[in-house]
């Protein structure tokens, strides 16, 4: 490799290699990548420190290595000496340089904060200098070259710390200028791979031939045609560097070497984790607000309104594999196919992994799709009357209706719990209360004990419903919160759950009363009830009629109350009206058969056998539902038994 380097510097009369080093305030971090060109695997890996090779030779070499801290915000490549201007006369019988500045589409990054305008002038045999700006360190100048250092900088995020290095290979045969910029840096690490194979040493001009082909990599890497002195030159040459910008912005200082150490010949990416980094960064940049932002940080670089979003977009969508917006993909999330993306998923319904989703507008532009439309986009087409619960929320529920879909009613979404949930099995109520997870809570509504023969308000349990209230009691202890309790207003539903609790050895004097659970909840006409008693031939008939066909639920002296909106009420404007704290994991309350039968009905999709109008059976005491509710709200409904039967 040496020999190939040393007939390379015979060849070239006049050459310069210039290396400026800024430390600045830049995050650290970043991964170059694994590489895949075998060809290139042996000079990649120190590409980055070519110019420092280069410029390790003797003092009569034609090469020196630059180094600063840097300051200033205003140094242009016009050629006008402003205050950024870092005036050099290095003079030997190879090489003059009078002033390095920096390139016009990085200066405006600096700050000019406390710089002055005067540098002192040195040559090659002196060893040191001072350089007249606040806060300075001085200089050093050696076989290796030049070092400059500075104090008071901002550059990238003024906050963090870190390291970057910015070169640039030139002739100065006939100019004494060098600008260095992140093109000059990428273009000097490609170019010192060619020189390393000695790829173009039969050119009438090799150094100009490797600096071209390092060029075109660069802009074959990003996406864009060559476009030195075209037109759109300045638009190429900005975005970039509001590519590379971003990137470190995000990747820290040292991702700069791993984008130089990746870009491979004829464009190929050698990691394609790279570009897909920096691709995440414009996309991103294009969906929230259009380049908007960028437009801002670079507003005093030449070029800024050159139009450079083309560019930037033609780069993520190639890297990102995603459709260009345009009228016909208007309303349609855009799939990322790049494994190594962060935004990449196998199912765009899928937001374990990935929140992010992209989308097109109408008018051909790309926009970050809001939390309120990922359930939408996820939904695909229903039948008509579906109901789907959105699979980014969540919790939120939609109803598939005329060919769309629209926001599900309390009704609507109670019926997708339902149809979720239903069962005809009775499950015993401690397994349930085992059962229950660390984001859910439980609302256990059940009949109460066995009764006496009186069934007023004032009726009581009997000895025996007593006992058997204890007993569940002492069943449902796995857990150490205690029980909410509450009942309707009769006695012996405030007994039931008063046993319970004595059973489970917790307090019971604290007990909500319910109006709602009272045995006439579903009674919307006194009188016309009693009258279809009489037709039905008893109460118990009555009830299990009205749940199971939705008689007597018509007419203007309707019985009941539809059986679907009664039961929704109940548990959505009552019960988890009342019990909406999270804190409170267990609650057990107790009402009436003739609650309990067409709620129990309602809850398992008319599953359980409850048709004693049809000579079915009627459901025991303490049997009845438990309402489990997850940490989002969604809900499950289990048919629960106290007793070792649900049927009387």
């Amino acid at each position: 490799m040496a020999k190939k380097r040393g007939d390379f510097r015979d060849s070239v009369p006049v050459w310069f290699v210039l290396c400026a080093a800024f430390f600045l305030c830049a995050a650290c971090g970043g991964d170059s990548g694994a590489s895949s060109d075998p060809e290139e695997d042996e000079e990649i890996s120190s590409a980055v420190d070519e110019s420092h090779r280069f410029s390790g030779r003797s003092s009569s070499s034609r090469g020196f290595f630059y180094s600063s801290r840097h300051h200033s915000s205003s140094s242009r490549g016009s050629g006008r000496d402003t205050i950024a201007d870092t005036i050099l006369n290095v003079k030997s019988s190879s090489y003059k340089v009078s002033r390095v500045f920096l390139g016009d589409y990085i200066a405006p990054l600096f700050d000019s904060r406390n710089a002055t305008t005067t540098a002192q002038v040195f040559d090659k045999n002196a060893t040191s200098c001072k350089f007249a700006l606040a806060s300075d360190k001085g200089c050093t100048f050696s076989e290796s070259g030049i070092e400059v250092s500075f104090d008071n900088f901002a550059f990238l995020d003024p906050s963090a710390t870190g390291k970057i290095s910015l070169s640039a290979i030139k002739q100065v045969s006939n100019e004494d200028s060098v600008g260095v910029d992140f093109f000059t840096h990428l273009q000097a690490v490609r170019a010192s791979i060619h020189m390393e194979r000695s790829t173009y040493a039969s050119s009438s001009d090799p150094l100009k031939a490797s600096l071209d082909a390092g060029a075109g990599d660069i802009w074959k890497s990003f996406d864009m045609d060559a476009p030195v002195g075209s037109k759109d030159s300045a638009g190429a040459m900005l975005a970039l560097h509001m590519m590379i910008y971003e990137a470190l912005l995000d990747k820290g200082a040292t991702f700069l070497d791993s984008i130089a150490n990746n870009i491979g010949t004829s464009g190929r990416w050698k990691s394609s984790s790279v570009p897909a980094s920096i691709a995440d960064l414009m996309i991103l940049a294009d969906a929230v607000d259009g380049y908007a932002g960028l437009r801002s940080k670079f507003a005093a670089t030449n070029g800024a309104n050159s139009g450079f979003e083309k560019h930037l977009q033609t780069f993520y969508q190639q890297e990102l594999g995603v459709e260009a917006c345009k009228a016909s993909n208007a309303n349609k999330i855009l799939k990322v196919t790049n494994t190594h993306s962060r935004y990449a998923v196998t199912d765009i319904s899928d937001y374990s992994k990935v929140k992010e989703r992209f989308a097109c507008n109408s008018a051909g532009k790309i926009f970050l799709v809001p939390d309120s439309l990922k359930d939408l986009y996820g939904l695909g087409t229903g039948k008509e009357g579906d109901v789907r619960v959105g699979g980014f929320t969540g919790n939120h529920y939609y109803t598939y209706e005329k060919g769309s879909w629209r926001t599900a009613t309390a009704l609507e979404k109670d019926s997708y719990f339902v149809l979720t949930s239903a069962t005809s099995v009775f499950t015993d109520i401690k397994d349930v209360y085992e059962g229950i997870k660390p984001n859910e809570r439980v609302i256990f509504v059940l009949r109460h004990a066995e009764r006496g023969d009186d069934t007023s308000k004032g009726g009581t349990l009997t000895s025996n419903g007593k006992t058997q209230s204890s007993d569940v009691g002492k069943r449902l202890t796995k857990f150490s919160e205690d029980f909410v309790l509450g009942a309707s207003e009769f006695l012996r539903a405030h007994q039931t759950v008063e046993y319970i609790a004595r059973g489970r050895g917790q307090q019971f004097d604290i007990r909500d009363t319910f109006p709602e659970l009272n045995d006439d909840w579903y009674i919307k006409n006194m009188d016309a009830s009693e009258k279809a008693k009489s037709e039905c031939g008893g109460g118990w008939e009555l009830t299990s009629k009205y749940a199971y066909t939705g008689a007597y639920t018509t007419g203007a002296n309707a019985a009941f109350y539809k059986l679907n909106e009664r039961s929704v009420e109940l548990i959505e404007d009552v019960l988890l009206a009342k019990y909406n704290d999270p804190s409170q994991r267990f609650i057990i309350l107790s009402s009436h058969d003739k609650v309990m039968v067409p709620l129990v009905v309602y809850c398992t999709n008319f599953k359980v056998n409850l048709k004693k109008h049809d000579g079915g059976k009627w459901l025991n005491y303490l049997a009845g539902i438990a309402i489990i509710i997850d940490e989002l709200g969604n809900r499950r409904y289990v048919p629960i038994k106290g007793l070792s039967s649900a049927y009387m």
